[in-house]
């Protein structure tokens, strides 16, 4: 097992981009794989954030090591309306079960708390299981929202059968 690392959460800032691309491509090109497509690009993924995660309407932080170097996570917080979204949050492969994940977790959920709101909502794909088991030791409860989507004509989704909570999911 890993051991803890002590880890600062702060806002994103313009000289974290190119690290942050390359982990924003990693956090992209698994969810793609689960849909059966290719990977994200880290040039792609250069368009995604200024369009996407860096706007009015979202909260970016990273997470680094205290004791320096680059960016080893992410985390982006969306306010709809004044319902907040975590939106994604991920951790450098080689940081993973290091406390990192969790601290970002935090962090997200005390902004929320400055904002005077308690609710943070998220959504994880059912054949991220290790996302699910994170989510629910740190005290989510999984809802029963199902989101449906249709399948492009040239997707290769996988349709294998998944068991999770005593129901069965294609996805």
């Amino acid at each position: 097992m890993s051991s803890r690392i002590a880890v600062n959460i702060r806002e994103y800032d313009v000289k974290d981009f190119v690290v942050l691309c390359h982990l924003v491509a990693d956090f992209f090109t698994f969810h793609r794989r689960l849909q059966g497509r290719g990977p994200l690009p880290p040039e792609e993924a250069a368009t995604i954030i200024p369009r996407d995660m860096i706007r009015e309407s979202s909260y970016l932080l990273v997470a680094e090591p205290q004791e320096g170097g680059d960016i080893i996570g992410f985390c982006r917080i969306e306010d709809h309306e004044g319902a907040f979204f975590l939106r994604e949050i991920m951790v450098a492969e080689n940081q993973r079960i290091r406390g990192v994940g969790t601290a970002l977790l935090k962090a997200a959920e005390e902004h929320i708390k400055a904002k005077g709101r308690s609710n943070l909502y998220l959504s994880v794909v059912p054949y991220n299981i290790d996302a699910v088991r994170f989510f629910v030791r740190r005290g989510y409860n999984i809802l029963n929202t199902i989101e449906l989507r249709m399948e492009a004509p040239d997707e290769k989704i996988q349709r294998k059968p998944l068991h999770f909570l005593g129901l069965q999911f294609r996805y």
